[in-house]
């Protein structure tokens, strides 16, 4: 123990963390089992694993300490946390871990771990994993994108994946060589699928494809080839959030065999592989062809049948109209011989009227018959040839002829009387003379 210039006794600051570290190697020499948060995970290029452990509440951290996972240790202990998780040790994830308390004079207090539990980190994550499903659901989020409507042709992909994937070339394979020769348009978004950040990345190639929305049908996610262990990613609240409110239909592919993720859940669609993704996609457009194909035979089947149909109803129909013209002229016939037999009664009735009438007017002619009519005692005064019907045209010393019953009479004026209305007579007198 050293005295200062002010006459206090002091030590050093080594000699303090000495102190520390005696004191704490003398009061917990034993190891704990510790539940904490990992804050912060490195791996250096010897193998040594550095964690910052912290314990939250409420979001607020209310402990922190550092921890370090020696790399002879750090094998055997990720290797069988991996194996039964199917998860690696990463940032945000809760573990129970078996530490002894280590003090360093220069780098100060730590946690040694020796161990870590994969069982309570799979409760852990079984637990976080149903509380996100249950705030989907709670929110309405579990089945909307499942109730969009998935394209009759799905021709137009938008592909979220790394483009070194090994599934995203399967993809591409398959969707280029399908059998049917289907012609399919896809343009990569291009996002990683593992480790801290494929989070952040997978979301914001979303957000990208729902400002192109108007130039794709659907949406894909795919990953392959990488380990099952970095699927924690798809099951994170705001990444399943962001795939259940995407205004197109989502199909997911990424990759594993076993539970599916959160992301699976809320997806349009779920397959296992990128290939799988693939043959889904063209089975759509081959089902759609076939049942335009149905169609197209159903049409041309039932319009076979119509005109079988309309054809004997049209023979039919000329079978009955063939019988008509017979009917018609039959009651044409008899009509016209009815209507013959009174045209030649009213003809001959016609006639005998004709016939009497022309009787009268033969006999009324006969009757008027010059020649009858001088028979009877009149005469046919003639002048200049022509009978004479009013002296006024006669002047003296004209000749005018006279016709008797026998024989005619030439006469000259000599005198004319005219005839007036009162019966007074005047002018020359009229002397016959003999011819």
């Amino acid at each position: 123990m050293n005295s200062s210039s002010s006459g206090k006794d002091s030590i050093s600051l080594s000699q303090l963390n000495r102190l520390i570290r005696s004191a704490i190697t003398d009061t917990l020499p034993d190891q704990y089992w510790v539940v904490a948060e990992i804050a912060e995970i490195k791996l250096n290029q010897k193998g040594h694993c550095y964690l910052e452990l912290v314990e939250k509440q409420e979001n607020t951290t209310i402990a922190q300490i550092r921890a370090t996972i020696w790399a002879y240790e750090y094998r055997p202990i990720s290797s069988r946390f991996r194996k039964e998780t199917n998860e690696t040790l990463k940032q945000g994830m809760k573990i129970l871990l078996l530490a002894s308390v280590s003090f360093h004079e220069v780098y100060g207090l730590s946690l040694n771990i020796r161990d870590i539990d994969p069982s309570y980190t799979i409760g852990e994550m079984a637990k976080r994993r149903k509380e996100i499903i249950e705030r989907l659901t709670k929110e309405k989020l579990i089945g909307k994108n499942r109730a969009l409507e998935f394209p009759l042709v799905p021709q137009r992909i938008g592909v979220i994946s790394s483009p070194t994937a090994a599934g995203y070339g399967d993809f591409t394979d398959q969707l280029k060589n399908n059998p049917y020769g289907y012609t399919f348009t896809y343009r990569l978004f291009p996002a990683l699928m593992q480790g801290p950040d494929a989070e952040a990345s997978v979301i914001s190639a979303l957000d990208e494809i729902t400002k192109r929305k108007k130039d794709l049908d659907i949406i894909v996610i795919i990953r392959g080839g990488g380990s099952v262990a970095d699927l924690s990613c798809f099951d994170s609240y705001p990444l399943a959030a962001k795939i259940a409110a995407s205004p197109l239909p989502v199909i997911t592919g990424i990759g594993h065999e076993k539970d599916d993720t959160v992301a699976d859940i809320v997806a349009h669609t779920k397959l296992k592989t990128p290939t799988a993704v693939a043959e889904f996609i063209i089975s759509s457009a081959r089902g759609f062809e076939e049942s335009v194909l149905d169609l197209q035979t159903r049409i041309a089947a039932g319009a076979r049948a119509l005109l079988e149909d309309e054809n004997s109803t049209i023979g039919s129909f000329l079978q009955r109209l063939s019988l008509v013209p017979l009917r018609l002229t039959s009651v044409h016939l008899n009509r016209v011989g009815m209507f013959g037999r009174d045209l030649g009664a009213a003809a001959m009735k016609r006639l005998q009227t004709d016939e009497y009438r022309l009787g009268m007017l033969e006999q009324a002619a006969r009757h008027l018959d010059p020649s009858n009519v001088l028979r009877r005692g009149y005469s046919i005064t003639r002048y200049r040839g022509k009978a004479l019907k009013n002296s006024s045209l006669l002047n003296g010393g004209e000749v005018i002829e006279t016709e008797l019953h026998e024989g005619r009479i030439r006469s000259i004026i000599q005198k004319r009387k005219e005839g007036t209305a009162g019966g007074k007579e005047q002018g020359d007198d009229l002397l016959p003379g003999i011819a």
